[in-house]
């Protein structure tokens, strides 16, 4: 299981990510998951369409997609009416005057390299796109995308995505008249956006990954977007794919012979499908969710749009969970409400996180100048505040991934109100030499004049929650969205269950409701469309000669969402060592809470454990201790270290996500595929051991407790408190730990001679003791269960309250027994 972005960002003593790196991060992800459809049944697919049975009421057949059922129930295009073929005139008309052009003597040259092919491709899309023009006639007028033209481009694009250098798409595929100074993946103002990049090599599997690099920082520009559209040509077969990249993977067509008759119809074909696009739902964007306006609906807790006040999260890859957070706002009635007057306005005066991850010295810098330009430093984060990345979590070949590419919390993205000289993005980017301009209508991908024709944001599908706190004017809440993968037909996504049961508990924030999102008529927002059958091989483009096994059957994924009460910081942002202690302390009871009701977590991480400064109400810890339970005794002490440690219903540690989440009491009924869940820098020993060598294993609460340990490590070590008077042995320790040599940073925390305040700074020298007794007692733990694995629920409860004791009596004597 590869990460989402192993590789290296703008760390100390790194670079940003070179394009073999970021292409190799690529291929781990599309590896198995590759598809090729007939030109026919992919223009279906990008044609717009209406859902036939959208006015009808659903049968026993055919039920509605919920919660509940949406694992059993795929979308298939038998289900839709689809524009293209109500076209079959039009597009003859197209194609005949495309073919009477003659537009393969524009593909001649008399050299073979890839840049002698530009200019000749540009104008045989182009041709084609006037001929499309041409036969549609009319019905071109209203089409999102009737301006589109191809350019020759091969120049960096004007951003970057999550420290790898500027991308070089060979074409440029855009909107407006005349060919533009320069291109952005996401446009701020007065500048134009890339809508469908080109590339051009003699080798697919080269060209893919390459393709693949344009998807993802088209996915990252707008992440809620159900496919990025890259054109492909193969200059040595003089072919052309069109290759639609989503969360599953790549489905292209199959290649179009731009030499034959065959070819170019299908060209036309496929280039009139996308100018049936006349709503950003039919070009794949959400009708129910604004992002280029900051507006989300949700109507089964509040009755109008809702502000996006910012983002706090996005995971930067191609297939994947590509987990999204926002941080929602709900005006209070003396607010300005419309969007135009809330676009633009500053962040909340109580938001300003700040988080040193691999990008500290660039963060550090930044930092320093929003506290110039405020006249002052602080750390104050209230109660409602925060920004902190929630990781992404990996099925398959997918993990959450914390490495140099990627900056796990996105405090800066929260300071942006404050700086006219530079915009950082959520995903911890800066655009160097960009002027700061705020989310405006000019920052869209399609023209403001469009967007303003755009229908209403479409109601959620989702049931009516029987039991829900619904939001009030001036309320701030969290909303994350993540493309969830079906893992077989008889499974059901534990997340929603976890947060309703759980949330509000001591340690976990309190949940409002869970949603699957739909695009107006009731379509789903899902990647259903664009993949076969499970059963269907017929169909699988088998670009890097990967096995055909039970991981890489189709990922079926649906876009779901969870709005919780409140955001939290990254622990790395803690003020001092006994405030992150605490922390620790209340989010592994918050941990446990999960397990009393018979969940286990699976992906703590940094981006999962997050603190607050200012104590929120939460319920009373409570641990029940019935007279024949096995672990009474541990039990009873757990309830007396708590006692100890003066734990009340305030709560500034929280837990949260669950994608990854179990639940005990189906768990060890159902088949597994194997998959080890987690993010890699915070796995334990024992699971990457059996990962490395692909071994069956139980992931049990003591994994999630070493877990718990590598998230304090990192915390410590990535500290903003921690400024040596020499910084290279700090470097060091981090560079070591966000990579793959995370093993040497836990030897030199653990048994290293010399690590002094000069050396590595405050925070971790104070807390090194801390961590030393910590994992020591962790080792004691698991020694004795090394013979004693009862892999069933009541084993698994029984080792989640002896590793919370466990570590409760270590933090206990820092807490308690260290203080005067």
């Amino acid at each position: 299981m590869a990460s989402d972005s192993q590789f290296s960002g703008s760390g100390p003593g790194s670079h940003p990510a070179s394009q073999e790196i970021l292409k190799g991060s690529m291929r781990k992800q599309l590896f198995g998951q590759t598809w090729e459809f007939p030109p026919k049944r992919l223009s279906q697919l990008l044609s717009a369409k209406t859902r036939k049975l959208a006015t009808t009421t659903p049968t026993a057949n055919d039920p509605p997609i919920t919660l509940e059922n949406h694992h059993i129930v795929i979308d298939t295009i038998e289900k839709y009416n689809c524009y293209i073929d109500t076209l079959a005139d039009a597009v003859a008309k197209a194609q005949k005057i495309f073919i009477e052009r003659q537009p393969f003597q524009f593909l001649w040259t008399t050299h073979d390299d890839e840049r002698s092919h530009y200019t000749g491709l540009v104008k045989f899309l182009n041709t084609g796109l006037d001929s499309c023009k041409a036969g549609l006639g009319s019905e071109v007028q209203q089409a999102i995308y009737k301006e589109l033209k191809f350019y020759a481009w091969d120049k960096p694009m004007q951003d970057g995505v999550d420290g790898a250098h500027p991308l070089k798409p060979d074409l440029a595929g855009v909107l407006g008249e005349g060919e533009p100074d320069s291109l952005f993946w996401r446009p701020l103002l007065g500048g134009r956006g890339i809508e469908i990049p080109g590339e051009v090599k003699g080798i697919w599997p080269e060209l893919v990954v390459q393709a693949a690099t344009y998807a993802r920082s088209l996915f990252s520009g707008y992440p809620l977007r159900q496919f990025a559209l890259v054109i492909g040509y193969n200059h040595k077969e003089r072919a052309v794919r069109f290759l639609v990249f989503h969360r599953g993977g790549l489905t292209a067509s199959k290649p179009l012979k731009l030499e034959s008759k065959q070819g170019q119809e299908d060209l036309i074909l496929l280039l009139s499908s996308i100018l049936t696009w006349k709503s950003l739902a039919d070009a794949g964007f959400p009708a129910w969710c604004n992002e280029k306006e900051t507006q989300v609906h949700l109507p089964a807790i509040y009755p109008t749009p809702v502000n996006i006040h910012n983002d706090l999260h996005h995971s930067a890859c191609v297939r994947g969970r590509a987990a999204h957070v926002y941080y929602l706002h709900i005006p209070r009635p003396a607010d300005p409400t419309s969007v135009a007057k809330a676009v633009g306005a500053p962040l909340d005066k109580d938001i300003a996180p700040v988080s040193h991850t691999q990008g500290i010295r660039q963060s550090r810098r930044f930092q320093e100048q929003v506290e110039r330009s405020q006249g002052g430093t602080s750390n104050a984060v209230p109660q409602q505040g925060g920004a902190t990345s929630v990781s992404g979590i990996r099925h398959g070949h997918e993990t959450g991934s914390v490495t140099g590419a990627q900056t796990l919390s996105s405090g800066l993205a929260s300071l942006q109100g404050h700086l006219s000289e530079s915009k950082t993005y959520d995903f911890g980017r800066t655009l160097a030499n960009v002027p700061y301009v705020e989310n405006t209508h000019t920052s869209i991908m399609i023209s403001r004049d469009l967007a303003l024709t755009e229908s209403p944001l479409s109601a959620i599908r989702s049931p009516n929650p029987t039991s829900v706190n619904h939001l009030k004017p001036g309320d701030y809440a969290v909303l994350k969205l993540s493309w969830i993968p079906g893992r077989g037909l008889g499974h059901k996504p534990i997340e929603p269950e976890l947060l309703a049961n759980c949330g509000g508990m001591f340690g976990v924030p309190r949940h409002y409701y869970s949603f699957l999102a739909h695009h107006q008529d009731d379509c789903p927002t899902t990647n259903h469309l664009f993949l076969p059958s499970d059963t269907d091989q017929t169909t699988r483009w088998d670009l890097f000669d990967a096995d055909v096994s039970p991981d890489n059957i189709p990922e079926y994924r649906s876009l779901l969402g969870h709005v919780i009460s409140h955001a939290g910081h990254s622990l790395e942002s803690a003020p001092d060592f006994r405030s992150l202690l605490l922390a620790l302390v209340h989010a592994h009871l918050g941990y446990h809470n999960m397990c009393q009701k018979g969940y286990q977590h699976r992906d703590i991480s940094i981006g999962n454990v997050l603190m607050v400064d200012e104590p929120i109400e939460s319920a009373h810890f409570h641990i029940d201790t019935p007279d024949d339970a096995s672990d009474r005794d541990v039990r009873v002490n757990i309830l007396s270290l708590c006692k100890d440690l003066n734990i009340s219903n305030q709560c500034t540690g929280f837990v949260i996500d669950g994608d990854m989440a179990v639940n005990w009491e189906t768990y060890f009924k159902e088949s597994h595929t194997g998959d080890k869940s987690g993010t890699y820098q915070f796995m334990s020993d024992a699971l990457l051991e059996a990962q490395a060598d692909e071994l069956d294993y139980w992931h049990s609460p003591i994994d999630d407790y070493y877990s718990f340990y590598y998230v304090a490590q990192w915390a410590c070590i990535w500290s903003a408190l921690n400024e040596p008077k020499v910084s290279r042995h700090l470097d060091t320790l981090r560079t070591d730990i966000a990579g793959t040599s995370r093993g040497n940073a836990t030897f030199k925390v653990l048994e290293g001679r010399f690590m002094t305040l000069e050396m590595y700074g405050a925070l971790l020298t104070e807390a090194r003791p801390f961590l030393q007794d910590w994992y020591r007692a962790l080792e004691r733990l698991e020694v004795v269960w090394v013979n004693n694995r009862d892999n069933s629920a009541l084993g698994f409860r029984s080792r989640a309250d002896h590793g919370l004791q466990t570590f409760l009596r270590v933090a206990h004597k820092y807490l308690v027994e260290a203080q005067p």
